[in-house]
């Protein structure tokens, strides 16, 4: 591989200096620290923040005086949806991307004495489109241009999914319309090659970018940080003493318990933001079901919005009155490890997951996972690893979750499909192993 000057520009913070992140914003720091540890590679990056700082010259901040815009949904961090901003408040936040972006550029040329060679845009927006007229301007100052690929991740893709069906009143038809006159998905003036974590991911790309060349679509499965995610017997063998000292997040309703005050005999967990296509509330109902089958404790790591907080906690503590369910928080990946090995099986049960970087995390520390039959999970969650629940609504899917969750339990999952899944992991989804193979499909 000839070297490689490679610059990166994200639409979410990285999960660092007590600032939780969304997936997108894990993995881009995951590849950022994956590329700059390659032969012949360096790499810089740039993302959003208004609390983050760094004295790394390869990071840089783009500082913000208010929370980050996203597209759909909910992040860990924001509910500030760019469909909030008027039209002058959109252009100027593009505007100002731009020029950041334009500036850190010039200073790792400068830096490293070459041009650089591949631009990464994570997200389907605000990035592809300020990288595409970067390369423009270069192309028009006589400056070499460098390839541009997209990696295509979810939430971006739901707000244009949402404008096209015309169906939704929150998402009139604004930004599809914007990027498709913009040009930006026409290979050559715009985005060189796509990438995606899942095939249902390129298979959305392709229904909203309908005249995008399929050979320029890559697929390139999610890879996790081996280093943290990994099996931890003693994690399982010390279950109750890391339970004991584990603090609770703080809850809005009265009826919370203040401190996990119970020995279970099996744990399952789940971790996600508090978004509705998370599919959360079956969750907590399956656990009052199973809990009243043994003493099964159910961990629930995340967080949201102060409203969704207030709707959860209420949800387990007032309606189904809960014993064994414990909400807490977010937490650092080491933790979130740590958490994963005590675990008896993972419950991720989303509708439409884009990948499911959580399921593999699980899977990686030796827990078996169950998942929904849609989205990304579709491709790597088999009866090896764990199980798939019909893709259905209601108390289907809690009858399903509840049916799996016992099957697991009774089976002894950790102890069978725990073994492949750590195995299976961590030969295939390797944060290393995905940033190589996605050189080698660009051709670098």
């Amino acid at each position: 591989m000839t070297e490689q000057l490679i610059f990166q520009l994200g639409s979410n913070n990285w999960q660092r200096q007590g600032e939780f992140a969304p997936g997108s914003g894990i993995l881009h720091e995951a590849h950022h620290i994956a590329l700059n540890g390659m032969d012949g590679v360096s790499c810089y990056s740039v993302f959003p923040s208004k609390n983050q700082t760094s004295d790394d010259p390869k990071v840089r901040v783009f500082e913000l005086d208010h929370d980050i815009p996203i597209c759909e949904s909910i992040s860990p961090i924001s509910s500030y949806r760019f469909h909030s901003m008027s039209e002058e408040e959109f252009e100027a936040y593009v505007d100002r991307v731009q020029a950041f972006a334009t500036s850190c550029i010039d200073e790792a040329e400068a830096r490293e004495g070459r041009p650089v060679t591949l631009a990464v845009a994570h997200h389907t927006f605000i990035n592809p489109l300020v990288l595409s007229r970067i390369n423009r301007e270069r192309e028009a100052a006589g400056r070499p241009q460098f390839k541009l690929v997209c990696f295509v991740h979810g939430t971006a893709l739901k707000m244009f999914s949402h404008e096209k069906a015309g169906t939704d009143p929150e998402y009139p038809a604004r930004f599809l319309p914007y990027m498709i006159e913009a040009d930006v998905f026409t290979p050559g003036p715009g985005v060189d090659a796509c990438a995606a974590i899942s095939k249902e991911q390129l298979a959305n790309f392709g229904d909203v970018f309908e005249a995008y060349p399929k050979d320029r679509m890559i697929l390139s499965p999610n890879g996790y940080d081996t280093s943290i995610f990994k099996p931890n017997p003693a994690c399982y063998s010390q279950r109750q003493e890391i339970l004991e000292s584990l603090k609770l997040a703080e809850s809005p309703v009265a009826s919370a318990p203040m401190s996990i005050d119970t020995r279970p005999d099996k744990v399952v967990s789940f971790c996600g933001k508090f978004a509705d296509w998370k599919r959360l509330d079956a969750v907590l109902q399956a656990a009052s079901k199973y809990e009243k089958s043994g003493n099964i404790a159910t961990l629930i790591i995340g967080s949201g919005p102060d409203d969704a907080i207030a709707h959860y906690h209420g949800m387990a503590y007032d309606d189904l009155q809960l014993q064994n369910t414990w909400f807490l928080g977010p937490r650092p990946h080491a933790e979130i490890a740590q958490l994963n090995a005590l675990a008896d099986v993972g419950v991720y049960p989303s509708r439409g997951e884009p990948f499911g970087l959580v399921l593999i995390e699980a899977m990686g520390c030796g827990t078996p996972v169950i998942g929904a039959n849609s989205g990304g999970p579709k491709d790597f969650v088999t009866d090896e690893v764990g199980a798939l629940v019909p893709e259905c609504e209601g108390d289907d899917l809690v009858n399903a979750i509840v049916r799996t969750v016992d099957e697991a339990l009774s089976q002894d999952w950790k102890s069978t499909k725990g073994v492949f899944a750590a195995q299976f992991a961590a030969e295939n989804f390797s944060v290393v192993s995905q940033c190589r193979n996605l050189l080698k499909d660009l051709g670098l």
